[in-house]
Formats: C-alpha cells, structure tokens, sequence
C-alpha cells in the first residue's frame, strides 16, 4: 500500500475558535488528506512528526503537532499509536484543560497473506478527556489495494460515538459515513524525491464531513510538505462559516530502530 505521509488530518481536530459555540477536537492517525482513509500503517519504530495547519483570511482551525509510531514488528498485524496537541483551543471562550488527543489503529499491509490480498486497517481516532468536548471516539474501517498506473484506492466506514458532537447544522445526527481516497503513482520531478496527488472524503453533515485534495512534495523519502484545500459538507458547523480552507502539512518519518 502506497503510504500518503500522514498524518495530515489536523481538522478531525477541531478545537474551537468558537466565538459562537463550542467545536471540540480530535486526534490523526495515518490520513491521505483530510481524513483517515488509508489502511496504511506507521512501519514499526519509525516516529511520523507532523505540522498541520488550516486556514483561509477569515477562518482557522487550531494548528497540530502530533506524533504517531509503528508499535509491532509483524507483516501480517501492526498496530499504529498517536497522540495530538492542539493550540490554541478554546471552547466557549475559555481553554480547554487537557487539548491531547489519542488515537490507534490496528491493521496489515497489502499482499500480507496472499498475493492480491488487500490492505486494511480498522482503528480509533479523537480520543478525548473532556465530556461532550473532545470525546470523539470515532470506530472506522478501510481497505485498499494498489494499481498499476491507477494509484492506490481505499475506502471505509466510520461511526461516532457520541451523538451530541455528531449533528448537522439543522440538528440531526451524522455519527456514521463513508471514508475512501485515491493516491495518484509516483511522479518523478527535478530535485525532488517524488510527487503524489491525492485526494480524499469523509461524507456526513457533521463537523468532519468535508473532501480534499492536494499534492505531495517529497523532499527527501522521510520529509514531505503537503498542500491543498478542503471543501465543508456542513459550513454553518465550521470556524466563521467557512465552506473551505487551505491546508498546509509538514510530515517527517524518524525511523528509530535501525535503517
């Protein structure tokens, strides 16, 4: 499975900048852009730093710096750990007290049991301390298989825990969607290591439904900057009723076990 650097899901983490009402936060696995579409794991003993940022003139979204790692050795079960600090982030004017949120996910990459097989992962994302703030909580499920000069799709299934933090503008509830994404093959540039494309959705009328897209500039083979926009399903569940923002991402792999 071809691994877009995540994670890159900064807005999964959305803390408030609520003026108006509270927006709570969660936490990134491995993402293609804005959600966790991927199967893709963290290889083990290898530490993923990411940056993240979303913005626009009028709106923005807290900035995220988290950390992410493989935890198994295994081919055929890995295991992925991660926690996100949020900053600033406010809820209903005041600080929110513990703005870490934890995620993990279990899974194997593709061809792990048999030629052709696909690569899956099923997790837990926005992990929160704070009640009907940031308890997320969100199950999801993805599978995904490359192709040659296709690229890489995938797609799940997510569902939230909580209702309250999972509702339309109108008030109902969106706790389950559908997840997928497509990651373009490498495209070779001067004094570059590699290009990408990808894109990726997360549907629902909740404060994570949204697409984007954007492209990979891998500088080295372990550091990369991704850049792109994001498009809102709810815009009135969003920082100043933003219907879009841009977002900038800087990811570094840190392999910590050897080469």
């Amino acid at each position: 499975m071809t691994k877009a650097s995540g994670p890159g899901w900064a807005i999964v983490a959305i803390a408030t900048l609520a003026m108006v009402e509270p927006r709570a936060a969660g936490a990134t696995p491995s993402t293609v852009f804005w959600a966790p579409s991927t199967p893709a794991l963290q290889p083990y003993g290898v530490l993923h730093v990411t940056y993240d940022t979303y913005l626009r003139d009028d709106a923005a979204y807290p900035i995220d710096a988290g950390l992410t790692i493989g935890a198994l050795p295994w081919k055929t079960f890995q295991l992925e750990l991660g926690f996100d600090l949020f900053y600033p982030t406010l809820s209903e004017g005041e600080p929110i007290d513990f703005p870490i949120l934890l995620n993990a996910k279990v899974g194997a990459p593709e061809d792990a049991y048999f030629p052709g097989s696909p690569g899956w992962s099923a997790g837990i994302f926005g992990v929160g301390f704070e009640e009907d703030v940031t308890d997320y909580d969100v199950l999801y499920a993805v599978l995904g298989r490359t192709f040659p000069r296709v690229g890489t799709l995938s797609a799940g299934v997510y569902q939230g825990a909580d209702g309250d933090l999972f509702q339309s503008s109108r008030g109902a509830k969106e706790r389950t969607g559908l997840l997928a994404a497509w990651v373009s093959p490498a495209i070779d540039v001067p004094r570059l290591d590699k290009v990408l494309l990808a894109w990726d959705v997360q549907t629902g009328e909740n404060v994570l439904g949204a697409t984007g897209g954007g492209i990979y500039l891998y500088f080295t083979p372990t550091v990369d900057l991704l850049v792109g926009p994001v498009f809102f399903f709810d815009e009135r569940l969003q920082p100043g009723g933003a219907d879009w923002m841009w977002s900038i991402q800087l990811d570094v792999d840190v392999p910590l076990t050897g080469p």
